[in-house]
């Protein structure tokens, strides 16, 4: 199957890692962020937020780069407004962002 070629060597590498109780989840993400790769760390962060309502999510980008182009899309406003829609009933997610290092264009 081909790759899309946007996606050549974009492949994030994405920790997740989670307390014993569950009241903490955290996802770590290394390598490049693009707008396309950024969908897939909805569905992680979504995922995450499901498989533990109410706990804290902890979406920790300082292991990866992002150009400075998405910096209003990688924020926590921005991932929550995008999930609100997809969650549906669940808990409220409590999300906190760490930011990635911005690259220049």
């Amino acid at each position: 199957m081909a790759q899309h070629p946007s996606s050549i060597g974009q492949k994030l590498q994405v920790l997740i890692t989670a307390d014993t109780e569950l009241r903490s989840v955290r996802i770590i993400v290394h390598g490049r962020m693009t707008s396309v790769n950024l969908h897939g760390l909805d569905l992680v962060v979504r995922r995450a937020g499901a498989l533990a309502p109410g706990s804290d999510v902890v979406l920790d980008l300082s292991g990866a780069q992002a150009w400075e182009s998405i910096r209003d899309d990688v924020s926590t406003t921005a991932f929550v407004v995008r999930l609100a829609t997809t969650m549906g009933a669940c808990a409220p997610l409590n999300l906190r962002v760490v930011p990635p290092h911005y690259l220049q264009p």
